[in-house]
């Protein structure tokens, strides 16, 4: 059952809000009222009401010392695997190699290292030359990368317009997916749901702040296209989500009555 706030809790929300991250606020919220609230129920009346952090999100999680750091170890050309390894190991922290890998990417930290066979490895196929597998003679010589070939982590503008970052090499996955993806699901610790999409709550491409990534499902989207209930502002796409909803039930139960009807 939902809580009910009263004009005390809200004009106390606005003035403990601005500067301060959602889960100091809450806490700040539960000690004044004698409240158990938690972080998502306060970030939920924090948007219904226009109550702004003014705080930029990706630094709760990491300090400006910590950031500074993985610029250093990006400088020094190490893969992120140990990027990762030194970093955790000295903050203590268990950050795993796609959250720093993202973190970096964030900020612009590249690094120089590249995949490629260390002195005295072994290649799979030793002893093998000249054997024909079915494959085509013309094919690439040892080391060889495409012209086109472009380090993990690097950024590109697909042709819809969305910036997508590079996970990996290889042919058989995909290789490039959504920034904002990639942000809402560090953020949310949760890959998107099948039959889901993310999209910009203020209908700006370049602002992934996590509070303007929306997650929706495909009816809702649909409905929220044909209805123009994106906006330019995230606080009325998330209304405009609940419309969305409503104006799906509405219609199922039309359709519903219509299929009734002899």
């Amino acid at each position: 059952m939902q809580k009910k706030y009263t004009k005390e809790h809200i004009d106390y929300l606005r003035e403990i809000a601005p500067g301060r991250y959602n889960d100091e606020v809450t806490r700040l919220f539960n000690e004044r009222f004698d409240m158990n609230a938690t972080e998502k129920a306060i970030q939920t009346l924090r948007t219904r009401h226009g109550i702004k952090l003014g705080v930029p999100r990706a630094r709760k999680q990491y300090t400006e010392e910590q950031i500074s750091y993985l610029k250093e170890l990006s400088a020094q050309g190490l893969f992120n695997a140990e990027i990762t390894r030194r970093f955790n190991e000295r903050f203590g922290t268990n950050r795993t190699e796609t959250a720093i890998q993202l973190q970096r990417v964030q900020y612009g930290f590249q690094t120089t290292a590249r995949n490629c066979f260390k002195k005295g490895h072994v290649p799979w196929n030793k002893g093998l030359k000249g054997v024909n597998f079915g494959g085509q003679k013309t094919q690439f010589k040892p080391g060889h990368k495409p012209h086109n070939w472009v380090p993990v982590g690097s950024e590109r503008v697909n042709a819809d317009g969305y910036m997508e970052v590079k996970i990996q090499d290889g042919k058989l996955q995909k290789n490039w997916k959504g920034k904002h993806v990639l942000i809402w699901e560090q953020h949310n610790s949760q890959p998107v749901p099948p039959g889901h999409a993310v999209i910009f709550g203020d209908g700006n491409r370049r602002n992934f702040d996590p509070e303007n990534l929306i997650l929706v499902s495909r009816a809702q989207l649909a409905r929220m296209n044909q209805s123009g209930l994106i906006k330019n502002d995230a606080a009325l796409t998330k209304t405009g989500v609940i419309i969305a909803d409503l104006l799906n039930k509405i219609g199922e139960r039309k359709k519903q009555r219509a299929e009734v009807k002899p």
